[in-house]
């Protein structure tokens, strides 16, 4: 599924082959069935897991250009989880694993947290889904 418009072909699809058997039915009913085929819970949430899905892949895209050209990312870390930190990179995900916060060991996290930092890229899985970043590495260029 591209776009919410694939949706509602589908949706338009469905309501004429249905009212070529003589089941009419509504846009809106049209929609919801589409949604609940596609495995959602309704047309909204369809709608939603389409944009962001539409999102993540351009952020995808913008990281990897970035990445090929070895440039810093803007991002912000946004939680803590087991080993390190998860950023969001405007759009994307990104494990900050706990060595690479920073040059020396870093006691008290709560100044780093939900504040802009340029992070480097160091590895990137777009099957997997995975991103390693280190803003380390930013903070030894330019020392």
């Amino acid at each position: 599924m591209r776009d919410f418009r694939d949706a509602k072909a589908m949706a338009r699809t469905l309501r004429e082959a249905l009212g070529a058997k003589a089941m009419n039915i509504s846009n809106s009913e049209a929609l919801e069935l589409v949604a609940k085929l596609l495995g959602e819970r309704d047309w909204n949430t369809l709608a939603a897991a389409i944009d962001a899905s539409r999102r993540r892949e351009e952020a995808w895209t913008r990281l990897e250009g970035v990445y090929a050209k070895n440039e810093p990312v803007m991002g912000s870390i946004v939680g803590r989880v087991r080993g390190g930190f998860t950023v969001d990179l405007g759009g994307a995900s990104a494990f900050l694993p706990g060595t690479q916060v920073d040059i020396r060991p870093v006691r008290h996290f709560g100044p780093l947290m939900g504040r802009e930092h340029p992070f480097a890229i160091l590895k990137m899985d777009r099957p997997g889904g995975a991103i390693v970043v280190s803003r380390r590495a930013i903070l030894e260029r330019s020392a």
